[in-house]
């Protein structure tokens, strides 16, 4: 206060100096002027004033007051009895000191204003921002108070700070205002040598510092283009506690007094915004935490004990985090408390444990498991609280760093108590409700069973486990079996729940554990615990499993065993009577069912077996087709015996040939038949009996080609093998039975009539077809010029399939189209030897009489059955692709390609054959008039095949002997008549 009143004295001691000095100046500078020269020492005096004013501006100062001292020398020597010269330069000096005087005078009293100025409108703003309400954003949003921060300061960068719940760091909030570039991290608090920034706010303090190393405490790394003039850190207070803090940077400037106390106003203000907001929303999660747990009972009620566990579990998520859990209940005292682990002993005792950061080595009771659902596991355990005291404990687990603390105990005993209240309401329920309960799961039980007695559709195996199943559930046990009594008198498991599958197919004797025991007495025997009955625990070995008590009752069918169903339960157990009668009841139900159903499955089988035999036999009895009854038997009897790969082969010549495979190639088929198997077709054709064996598998010799399973049977007519259907299996557990060789057998006995049926007919086809053939080499005999002409045909025509890959995958296609192209011509014994002989050109009428040939050839063979393809060739081969041939002028897609093939043939070799009145062409020559006829007279696919065909050598000419070399040249489909 004194100084500024020192201050303010001295600027008023100036101001009256400044005036004294102006009017002794401008009265000296004035003194003994008169008239013009007073107007002229004013200005001079003014110039001193002025010079005096700016007197810190030398270069405008010196010159000014020179002009103004030159000018007062040239008044007095204008007018030199005007003054005193020097007196008047005196009066121009304390001038130029009065404008001094007063220029520093009027500088400082501006300076004070501009200062006080900027002052009061910094206050005004610091004002303004503590005052005014946040824009765009709740009052809680970190993001919006750290940038409304950053712009009230004009700070280039911000960064909030929020102390962790451990409390031990300080975790960045992004994201922050112009952090690009910078990597945030989290701060520990309180550490060893712990930098001056952290120091500052942990005491309450605000920091402030100048460049990039102010915050090295708080970045490992900063970019090489980030400058920092100045950076402040303001703490924040929440409470009586430092919650966090405000980091505020800026490039080009510094931070003032000022800045500094607005940022603590405004980081103190977002503090109480933070805590009221935090105390709002603790008011409103306690709310709806006090309304969960009424709607969580008023859900429990009428629930199951699991029920209401699981939906506590599930609705508790929105009480308290967490990722996962479970209930354990505790038993009343029975010795099992201890078994407990410590943890669960202590919430036994009333405590909430929490476990954070459980180990390995230390058991979790959540559900979760470390390196499997988590790197880090936290657990709590509350206690479920009863009227009786605590009944069991709610285990719940976190995942990672998130950690149970002391906060969270309040919601973890609420939540406990919810779990009790729901579980003592259904105990309440269970009570009332149970014996109905149960009555209603044997009624629907046994209804099941009884309705499998009608419902024999649905399988042997299918019923078994229903039992099984059924007999498990509704004595609310912990595992089943069920045994069946083998060929040697033993029981064998055939269905077991609960168990491992070692544990089926193990055979009990009389008297061996609880089976053997009603094995003798063939009465219900229960077992209310193991450890006082250690003689019926094995086998199996009942404690290995975690069994404690069981009960067995024998199933019996016209009063022989016909098998056993027992359940075991995991704890000690008193069986009712109730128990022992129902199951009895299922077993005995359930033996009637399984009995019906494999009734069915047996006659569904044989009449399966009756089909399939029907089906083989019709399609073995409806061809005449060797190779075809061959293939339907073999693959009949491959399908009634379920094999994987069938062999067919005939006795011929005193060795079996291999007639046909099925499932495999030809090749594998007589591997396997005559090579594997060759030693059991030579046995079966000797004895005239089926053969049926199971191959052993040695794995360090046999390959895994050889078969597991084989089955061979004898083909027999008259008492005389015809040769064996030979079957195979490569599966295990797949081996024949004796209803497949039944059937086969019978099968092959069927089907040998069929077979010998089939030879015969082929023999005598044979005999018709080569009569056919030395007849149509009869034909082509009589006349001289045209012998060897269908040979010569159908070896072109085979020559011209084979260029169009014909039929790549039925050799019978083939063996029809030689035929055809051996007989096509056979229609030419209706012509007379005069007309076939004649030397010259036929007549009109000669002519149509030698085309009458394809209708007198298809009239002929008409009547042959086994002709098929062959008769198209004999009538059609003289047709042509534009419709302009005989007999039927057909054309294009009316007749089938290998008709077009001999067409071509027969062309050929007409045109390169010498005949009494033309020339044979050359095979060039003849190939043009194709190339020519394409489309027309030939089809153009078989055209082009022809034209390949000689392009690669595979067509060439057969040699033949001319008769007539000197013959004329004509065209060459020219009508040779006269």
């Amino acid at each position: 206060m004194n100084s500024a009143r020192a201050l303010l004295g001295l600027r008023f001691g100036l101001s009256a100096a400044s005036a004294a000095l102006l009017l002794v100046g401008a009265s000296l500078n004035g003194s003994g002027r008169v008239g013009w020269s007073t107007a002229l020492a004013a200005v001079a005096g003014v110039l001193a004033l002025g010079a005096g004013v700016v007197y810190r501006n030398w270069q405008v100062s010196a010159p000014v007051a020179a002009v103004a001292a030159i000018f007062t020398v040239l008044i007095a020597q204008l007018n030199p009895r005007q003054g005193d010269l020097v007196v008047q330069l005196v009066g121009l000096a304390l001038l130029g000191c009065a404008g001094a005087v007063g220029g520093v005078t009027v500088r400082n009293f501006v300076d004070t204003i501009e200062r006080q100025k900027k002052d009061l409108q910094l206050k005004h703003r610091s004002f303004l921002a503590a005052t005014s309400d946040i824009e765009d954003g709740r009052p809680a949003d970190v993001a919006t108070l750290t940038s409304n921060i950053a712009r009230q300061l004009g700070a280039d960068f911000a960064c909030c700070y929020f102390a962790s719940g451990d409390p031990g760091q300080f975790v960045p909030q992004p994201p922050g205002v112009g952090l690009d570039g910078l990597h945030l991290m989290s701060v520990g608090r309180r550490q060893s040598g712990t930098g001056p920034l952290l120091a500052a706010v942990e005491s309450g303090q605000t920091y402030a510092a100048e460049g990039n190393g102010a915050l090295k405490e708080l970045f490992n790394f900063m970019p090489e283009d980030m400058r920092l003039r100045a950076a402040m850190a303001v703490p924040m207070p929440i409470g009586d506690r430092i919650g966090g803090f405000i980091l505020l940077g800026k490039h080009t400037a510094g931070f003032s007094d000022d800045d500094r106390r607005l940022a603590t106003t405004l980081t103190l203000r977002a503090g109480a915004q933070l805590a009221s907001a935090h105390a709002v929303a603790i008011s409103q999660k306690e709310s709806a935490r006090y309304s969960l747990m009424n709607e969580l009972v008023k859900e429990a009620s009428g629930k199951t004990m699991q029920e209401a566990l699981d939906l506590v579990l599930e609705r508790g998520k929105e009480i308290i985090k967490y990722d996962a859990g479970r209930a354990v209940l505790f038993q009343s005292e029975d010795g099992e408390a201890e078994a407990l682990d410590e943890s669960l002993t202590r919430v036994r005792r009333g405590e909430t444990v929490l476990r954070n950061a459980v180990t390995e080595q230390q058991p979790t009771f959540s559900g979760l498991r470390l390196a499997t659902h988590a790197v880090t596991v936290n657990e709590a355990l509350t206690p479920i609280r009863g009227k009786t005291g605590v009944i069991g404990a709610l285990c719940l687990g976190r995942r990672g760093t998130s950690s149970f603390t002391q906060h969270d105990v309040g919601a973890l005993d609420e939540l406990g108590s919810m779990a009790g209240v729901a579980i003592e309401n259904s105990r309440i329920l269970q009570v009332v409700t149970g014996q109905a309960s149960r009555l209603d799961t044997a009624l629907d039980a046994l209804g099941e069973v009884s309705q499998a007695l009608t419902t024999v559709t649905q399988g042997a195996r299918v019923l078994e486990h229903k039992t099984l199943e059924t007999a498990v559930r509704v004595t609310a046990g912990t595992a089943g079996l069920l045994t069946r009594t083998t060929e040697a008198g033993q029981q064998a498991v055939i269905m077991s729940l609960g168990f491992p599958d070692a544990v089926d197919g193990t055979e009990f004797q009389n008297g061996q554990g609880l089976v053997g025991a009603v094995m003798l007495s063939l009465r219900p025997t229960a077992v209310p615990d193991f450890d006082a009955s250690p003689d019926l625990q094995t086998p199996p070995d009942l404690h290995a499993y975690g069994l404690q008590a069981a009960i067995c009752t024998p199933m019996l069918e016209d009063g022989r065993l016909w098998g056993t169903l027992s359940v075991f339960d995991g704890k000690k157990r008193e069986w009712t009577t109730d128990d022992q009668r129902v199951l009895a009841t299922l077993g005995n139900q359930g033996v009637v069912a399984v009995r019906n159903a494999e009734l069915y499955e047996k006659n569904e089988r044989s009449i399966w077996e009756l089909r399939s035999l029907q089906e083989a036999l019709q399609a073995a009895t409806s061809t005449l087709d060797l190779n075809q009854v061959l293939q339907q038997v073999l693959a009949g009897a491959a399908k009634a015996s379920s094999a994987q790969i069938g062999c067919l082969a005939l006795e011929d010549g005193g060795r079996l040939v291999l007639k046909g495979g099925f499932g495999t190639d030809h090749a594998t088929a007589e591997r396997l038949a005559l090579g594997i198997g060759g030693e059991i077709c030579r046995r079966v054709m000797e004895s005239d009996e089926a053969v049926m064996e199971s191959m052993e598998h040695h794995s360090a010799t046999d390959s895994p080609l050889n078969p597991r399973a084989v089955l061979c049977v004898p083909i027999t007519l008259r008492g005389k093998p015809l040769g064996v259907v030979f079957l195979a299996n490569y599966q295990v557990d797949h081996g024949f039975t004796s209803d497949h060789r039944n059937l086969v057998t019978e099968l092959a006995a069927q089907a040998a009539v069929a077979i010998d049926n089939a030879r015969l007919f082929k023999d005598r086809e044979e005999v018709i077809l080569a009569s056919l053939e030395a007849l149509a080499n009869a034909v082509d005999a009589r006349d001289p010029y045209t012998a060897g002409h269908s040979e010569r045909v159908t070896q072109y025509a085979l020559m011209i399939a084979r260029q169009m890959h014909y039929s790549p995958t039925e050799q019978a296609a083939w063996v029809r189209l030689e035929r055809g192209g051996r007989l096509h011509d056979i229609g030419k014994i209706g012509v007379p030897d005069a007309i076939l002989q004649k030397a010259g050109k036929l007549t009109e009428a000669e002519f149509e009489k030698m085309k009458s040939h394809t209708v007198v050839g298809f009239n002929i063979l008409s009547g042959l059955r086994m002709l098929t393809d062959e008769l198209v060739i004999v009538r059609s081969h003289h047709e042509r692709f534009d419709g302009k041939g005989y007999p039927d002028r057909k054309k294009g897609d009316e007749l089938p390609m290998f008709a077009w093939v001999v067409s071509a043939a027969d062309a050929i070799d007409a045109m390169t054959s010498d005949r009494p009145y033309r020339r044979g062409m050359p095979l060039q020559a003849a190939v043009e008039q194709v190339r020519a006829g394409a489309g027309t007279h030939f089809h153009p696919d078989v055209a082009e095949a022809v034209l390949d065909a000689v392009a690669s050598g595979a067509l060439k000419l057969i040699p033949q002997t001319s008769m007539h070399p000197d013959a004329p040249k004509i065209g060459a489909f020219e009508n040779p008549t006269a």
